[in-house]
């Protein structure tokens, strides 16, 4: 009879055990305050930590078997997954310490992206269980990051670069200019035009050379020869300013003779070049006299890259510094061993039934009883 009682007790506990995990919370992976990373974010970290591993392990057909600096891979993975999921925590919490706010125009710009991060890769997320809200937060998170950096090193910012050093390195790193071209091949093709008309074509960009000698506007002689080649789709003149080019010098993003003619011209010189392909009527115009509108996007990157660095280890330090509750059940639930980041592990999971609940972080919040967890100071 005691025999029995005590089996029936010990049984009890196994249920009631069972019970206890069942209930434990897996919705989220890290709080710090009011602030809380959703384990499907977690695993979109994962994912970037994977395609981060893979990228030092080239050539690798199984990356979670290898180390990274004598670390094995599924732990650099977890690991880098944390430190960016603490840097998102602590970007929200200093974005609203600043007492910051997203525009209507910051949180559009991240819904498009979200909705065409996700479009691109809604298999793999699909298939890692990560709903769209997730990808959301990261992208809203990332708008106010962008917020703390301007309010840092923008204008106004406790470290502030002057708008004259961001024009001097603008004007170091670009040029401006305005162009009409004349073919001598087949658009469609690219095959050679015949040699009449090719000298048609060049005669016809030298009268164009003259009159823009002459002080007529590159930008009327573009859209006089628009309107000469393809009436039906020319359309109304454009402003001024939508015929600036900015190339970054040696980038490549135009055919070389332009680019290194443009490189080489004073401002305001007219040139005729060519190559294979056409005749190029050029104007280099000054590169600081452009529309402001149009030049404050390259302003604003060009203050990114001469202060990433810095504001990376400023973000560091911050996450560093927190106070962040890690939950140890979403920890252990989802691991780098779960990712399916290779066909064959997308497949895989095609063809597994696809209707489970339990495979998908974000539907796994089966409770809000609390969970063992542990804290980063």
């Amino acid at each position: 009879m005691k025999t029995r009682k005590m089996l029936a007790l010990v049984l009890a506990l196994i249920l009631a055990l069972a019970a206890g995990c069942s209930q434990k919370d897996t919705s989220w992976v890290a709080q710090s305050g009011e602030d809380t990373i959703p384990v499907g974010v977690y695993m979109v970290e994962l994912m970037m930590g994977y395609n981060d591993a893979a990228s030092q392990l080239a050539g690798s057909t199984d990356i979670l078997k290898e180390t990274i600096n004598g670390t094995p891979a599924a732990q650099y993975i977890a690991d880098f997954a944390k430190e960016e999921c603490a840097k998102l925590l602590a970007i929200r919490k200093e974005f609203g310490a600043r007492g910051l706010t997203l525009s209507e125009n910051d949180t559009q710009q991240a819904v498009a992206y979200t909705d065409y991060l996700y479009g691109m890769g809604e298999t793999f997320y699909s298939a890692n269980g990560v709903a769209k809200e997730s990808v959301q937060f990261i992208n809203d998170t990332t708008m106010m990051s962008l917020g703390l950096f301007n309010s840092i090193y923008g204008e106004g910012g406790e470290k502030a670069v002057p708008r004259a050093d961001l024009e001097k390195e603008f004007a170091s790193r670009y040029t401006r200019s305005q162009y009409v071209y004349f073919p001598k091949a087949d658009l469609t093709t690219g095959s050679p035009l015949p040699q009449e008309e090719i000298d048609a074509s060049k005669e016809k960009a030298e009268s164009y050379l003259k009159r823009a000698q002459a002080g007529e506007k590159i930008s009327d002689l573009f859209y006089e020869v628009a309107k000469e080649q393809d009436p039906a789709n020319a359309g109304e003149k454009m402003e001024e300013s939508q015929y600036d080019i900015y190339l970054e010098n040696e980038a490549g993003y135009f055919p070389p003779v332009f680019e290194s003619t443009v490189l080489s011209a004073a401002d305001n010189e007219v040139k005729l070049v060519e190559d294979e392909y056409y005749f190029y009527l050029i104007k280099k115009l000054p590169v600081l006299e452009g529309d402001p509108e149009t030049i404050q996007p390259y302003l604003d990157n060009i203050l990114q890259s001469m202060k990433y660095d810095e504001y990376t280890e400023t973000l560091a330090s911050w996450s560093q510094g927190m106070d962040i509750k890690y939950n140890n059940a979403s920890l252990a639930a989802y691991t780098p061993a779960k990712l399916k980041m290779t066909q064959e592990q997308l497949d895989a999971a095609n063809s597994a039934a696809s209707g489970s609940e339990s495979s998908a972080p974000e539907s796994s919040s089966e409770s809000a009883a609390p969970s063992e967890s542990s804290s980063q100071g």
